[in-house]
């Protein structure tokens, strides 16, 4: 399971009985659709379909799901990360309708350095045009972005990271393209919610530049 540091996290946040990333969707028994989930950052059909193809269902439990403190925690941001800070807090954590392990998370926290890409990592994770930095790889996607805040008044690295622990076995180009798209949308949403401006987000799809699909390799890998 990836980053198992964040079990202790995830265990608290499933004591909470109420979720409120839902922004008013009313979860039961059958779910909540995959474009209603966490204050509808996938409203767009094609990144609503992307994320149900990701998890391998068309409707969630948000339960576990902390928006307003992931909020909270980038308002308040100080240009300092101690060790408590480093996972991030998961402002999405999507679960099967009947409960069970989570199959898509993505976390929010404050950033201090912009991780960019190398001729080492790139053998790894493919970079895409997006934010400040963007990457991801099998199950994993991450975008850096700066956001000029005025309320308050502020300038901060957003790091934001997308974890897939399903069991639907994806590989290729095409996965860590669907993963960085649902990533994009998401740290769109967190943006336009903070009111950050010059986070350079991608509008539609971020664009592959460089790394292990890159365009560089994609005769190689398809």
């Amino acid at each position: 399971m990836l980053r198992s540091l964040r079990s202790a996290t995830v265990a608290i946040a499933l004591l909470g009985t109420v979720s409120a990333c839902s922004g008013g969707v009313q979860e039961g028994a059958e779910g909540v659709q995959a474009s209603e989930v966490c204050g509808r950052f996938a409203h767009a059909p094609s990144v609503a379909s992307t994320l149900a193809k990701l998890a391998g269902t068309e409707r969630f439990s948000e339960n576990g799901s902390e928006p307003e403190k992931a909020l909270a925690t980038l308002r308040a941001a100080d240009g300092k990360v101690d060790d408590s800070e480093l996972d991030g807090v998961p402002k999405c954590l999507l679960r099967p309708p009947s409960g069970g392990d989570h199959l898509v998370t993505i976390y929010f926290r404050e950033a201090v350095v912009i991780l960019k890409a190398n001729p080492e990592s790139e053998k790894s994770y493919t970079y895409y045009r997006t934010g400040a930095s963007a990457s991801a790889s099998h199950r994993w996607a991450t975008i850096y972005f700066r956001c000029h805040m005025t309320k308050p008044e502020k300038n901060l690295i957003i790091n934001a990271s997308l974890e897939r622990e399903s069991s639907v076995k994806l590989s290729g180009k095409r996965e860590v393209d669907d993963q960085m798209l649902v990533a994009n949308a998401a740290a769109q949403n967190v943006a336009q919610q903070l009111g950050c401006e010059g986070t350079n987000l991608a509008k539609g799809a971020p664009e592959a530049i460089s790394g292990l699909y890159g365009p560089h390799r994609a005769s190689s890998f398809g």
